[in-house]
């Protein structure tokens, strides 16, 4: 192909709005991220007020920490876009530890509230598969 000044410039300034526009989308992520964690921070308290009021403890407690599981997630993610924005890469790992976090905080939510032996069986098979896509992407993640 033949390129000209024309062109390359016409594209480097393209290109500088798209970089632009996708730093803004990530500020905008950061901004998302906080908002979700403040609303998932009243979701834990009230999860946790819950359990004196309703003396219901095994079931209240286990809601509880399913809110921090998503708050651990939140703080990743959160982590993840601060490096990010300073220049780091995002780790795939980052997303497959989001998922194993959410597959886990299903189980325990289920399992307080009855699961089948179907449902439950799948659940865990998941976090099999899950776990060992991670496994077998942690070594080369770390080599780099």
């Amino acid at each position: 192909m033949n390129y000209n000044k024309e062109n390359s410039s016409f594209e480097c300034k393209i290109a500088d709005q798209m970089k632009r526009f996708t730093r803004f989308l990530h500020l905008f992520f950061c901004l998302a991220l906080i908002i979700t964690v403040l609303m998932t921070l009243v979701i834990f308290f009230t999860d946790f007020y819950s359990i004196f009021t309703t003396g219901n403890v095994s079931t209240g407690t286990i809601h509880a920490l399913g809110a921090l599981l998503i708050l651990w997630t939140l703080s990743e993610l959160l982590n993840s876009e601060i490096r990010h924005l300073r220049g780091e890469p995002i780790r795939v790992t980052l997303f497959i530890e989001v998922a194993i976090a959410a597959m886990v905080r299903k189980l325990l939510i289920h399992s307080s509230e009855g699961i089948s032996l179907q449902d439950g069986s799948m659940y865990l098979a998941s976090l099999l598969v899950l776990g060992l896509v991670y496994w077998l992407l942690q070594p080369r993640m770390q080599q780099r």
